[in-house]
């Protein structure tokens, strides 16, 4: 919901500009940035965004991730009318769901869009998944065995 909502609504690194918060609060002059394109580039495996309003696509997202094998990140789009809402006057709840409505896009549409359309709207569904590295507590437990047989790690052989 683009704040630390239980620290009573302080700026996140998601928050946008302009944005009221109880640390900005002529405004937030930060650049915000896709938590989901940073956490891909950080290596997680498994990327996916979705939101309160899809509830049973939400659920599917979660499930998937919990049951992927490796890193799995997934952002939610939450409505929170109390702080983030009221304080930069969004209106009650229904007009904050109506707000992330008007900025979450299935994936295969966000692509076919272009740079122009593409401006303040969020690409859902399952954005990144590559099994192709080593699951990391594999890649670990290789690296104690190695350790434990004094040689180098081989993460070839997790493939």
């Amino acid at each position: 919901n683009f704040i630390y909502g239980l620290t009573n609504s302080q700026t996140s690194p998601t928050t946008p500009k302009g944005f009221y918060t109880v640390t900005a609060q002529f405004g937030n002059i930060d650049p915000n940035f896709d938590a989901c394109e940073l956490t891909k580039a950080a290596g997680a495996s498994f990327v996916a965004r979705g939101n309160v309003i899809e509830a049973n696509k939400l659920e599917n997202l979660i499930y998937k991730a919990l049951a992927h094998k490796g890193y799995s990140f997934v952002d939610v789009f939450s409505n929170c009318h109390i702080n983030l809402g009221r304080k930069n006057k969004m209106g009650e709840a229904v007009a904050m769901l109506d707000w992330i409505k008007n900025r979450v896009v299935d994936k295969a549409k966000f692509e076919s869009m272009d740079f122009e359309e593409r401006k303040d709207k969020f690409p859902t569904g399952i954005l990144h998944e590559d099994n192709s590295q080593p699951e990391y507590c594999r890649a670990y437990e290789e690296v104690r065995r190695a350790a434990k047989e004094k040689r180098m790690v081989d993460l070839g052989a997790l493939k």
